[in-house]
């Protein structure tokens, strides 16, 4: 199983038609009319957003995600704008200029280690210059909405934290989800380890990111230059917690 296939599951137990309404909501309470999914992954919420008439356009960083995004772009039938762009060339490579970019999904922290799974030295730096390329790609006005961990995963007495997502049936297939999270204050890395458990058969993955804390957050979003940054709830948004920052 590839990691796009992986996260493609994981999306369908974490994400439901409530999200997709609060997230509609959220824009038209913003007056947003042009929307960069910059962590676009497999489609999701790219493809429903663009259901329901938004201008959206989508980009990431990993050749896998964006081969699984344009297949199922074809299965629905849909035109998406889409491009295979790493976070530090946005502002070269696309000229347009969005109302609002997202950056969902605790992709973020993901910055150096999606594909080849290491957190390097210069992780914080190029989280950094990531929030700089979204702040360079707004309209003057524009808004920034980007999601990490949530905040009751830090400072547990104990690790791994276990998160049970229950059992479906996706594509005729039983599938049950488990996630194991441990953090490593030390070495500020965060293992996520998905135990997938499909007709029976057990399926283990673990990928790595920055341990990025809410107040750093905020802080590397302010030294770019983004204003009025807050924390917003986003209803059937229950695994990950929401900023805001404003150009």
């Amino acid at each position: 199983m590839t990691l796009a296939e992986l996260w493609d599951i994981c999306i369908k137990f974490m994400w439901n038609e409530e999200y997709i309404l609060s997230l509609d909501q959220f824009f038209k309470s913003h007056k947003v009319e042009t929307i960069l999914d910059c962590a676009g992954g497999t489609g999701f919420p790219a493809i429903a957003l663009k259901k329901r008439a938004w201008d959206i356009t989508y980009s990431d960083g990993s050749q896998q995600m964006f081969d699984f995004f344009e297949k199922e772009l074809k299965k629905e039938k849909l035109q998406i704008p889409h491009y295979l762009f790493n976070w530090l060339e946005l502002s070269d490579k696309i000229s347009q200029r969005f109302d609002t970019v997202l950056c969902r999904g605790n992709s973020l922290v993901y910055v150096d280690s999606w594909d080849d799974n290491k957190i390097q030295d210069m992780t914080r730096e190029n989280i950094k210059k990531s929030l700089r390329e979204f702040f360079n790609i707004l309209t003057p006005s524009g808004l920034l909405y980007v999601d990490i961990i949530n905040e009751k995963e830090f400072d547990r007495p104990s690790y791994p934290i276990v998160e049970e997502f229950g059992e479906k049936v996706i594509d005729g297939k039983k599938i049950k989800l488990t996630w194991e999270l441990v953090h490593d204050y030390e070495k500020r890395k965060r293992t996520w380890k998905s135990i997938l458990l499909i007709d029976g058969v057990r399926h283990e993955f673990a990928y790595f990111s920055y341990l990025l804390r809410h107040k750093e957050l905020v802080q590397i979003m302010s030294e770019v230059g983004f204003k009025n940054i807050e924390q917003v709830e986003i209803k059937g948004e229950r695994n990950y917690n929401v900023f805001v920052g404003y150009r």
